[in-house]
């Protein structure tokens, strides 16, 4: 034995159902359920309450609209670019690369044969203190 709802509590049903985010407010308690249906009698589906609880299906046809939207500007910025000429640029900027890393291999080159060793142990440091161990005893 089933208990069948009013009309009227079934439309209001159909109506939630279609909506976002009328039930997540019940449940947070911003509402009771009574106070949504008594508006929803009172003042019908058409009222400006209800404006700010989309319907369900145009919030994902909308969704669905905008990743469409947004798919083809980037088709359309890839078929703008001209390969051949990207090419030419990535060519050109990996020569200039090479250029800049020969040149800074030179540099660091002649900087160590321009530089005497910094090595602490070096014969070219000048005189050794250990060298003459004689004046200590």
């Amino acid at each position: 034995m089933s208990l069948q709802l009013p009309d009227e509590v079934q439309k209001f049903k159909k109506f939630v159902q279609d909506r976002d985010g009328i039930v997540e407010e019940v449940r947070s308690g911003k509402y009771t359920w009574q106070q949504l249906f008594d508006i929803w009698r009172h003042d019908g589906d058409d009222d400006q309450f209800w404006d700010r609880y989309e319907l369900k299906t145009a919030s994902s046809n909308s969704s669905k609209n905008d990743y469409m939207k947004k798919l083809s500007n980037v088709f359309d910025t890839i078929s703008k670019i001209d390969f051949e000429q990207l090419e030419k640029q990535v060519n050109n900027l990996s020569k200039t690369i090479d250029q800049v890393q020969k040149f800074l291999k030179e540099t660091k080159g002649q900087n160590q044969v321009n530089q005497p060793s910094q090595n602490p142990f070096s014969q070219n440091q000048g005189q050794n203190p250990f060298s003459n161990h004689n004046q200590f005893f």
